[in-house]
């Protein structure tokens, strides 16, 4: 079975270069959604099996779409240029943090692990 990964991205360029790298994976991608209200309307809609979230989005910080992932177990992947270290392990502390700009390998690499710890 084919593995998802959500996206949850609101820089149209950014969001389709983790597009191509979770489909060179081998995942099929869901989104990706620019707010945090498509966001909560996805994952409303189904679970995937990892989640790429950039931190401030159209409408506001992805927090709540990010704590109703991680209450359903849902590796998360924050790649952000607003990553707080400190707060974000704080907040979620088996969460993979990828700070932009980052090297599509380096990102690639983080997805990879994040899916692999798939509960």
């Amino acid at each position: 079975m084919t593995k998802t990964v959500l996206i949850v991205e609101d820089e149209l360029f950014v969001a389709l270069d983790i597009q191509d790298i979770v489909e060179a994976i081998g995942c099929d991608v869901d989104g990706p959604y620019q707010t945090v209200t498509e966001a909560l309307g996805a994952v409303d809609r189904h679970q995937p099996d990892c989640a790429v979230l950039d931190v401030r989005l159209l409408d506001g910080e992805v927090f709540p779409a990010a704590d109703r992932l991680r209450d359903d177990g849902v590796p998360l992947v924050f790649h952000s240029g607003h990553v707080d270290e400190r707060d974000l392990k704080g907040r979620y502390p088996d969460a993979l943090l990828c700070p932009k700009p980052s090297a599509p390998v380096e990102l690639r690499r983080v997805i990879e692990r994040a899916l692999a710890a798939r509960r």
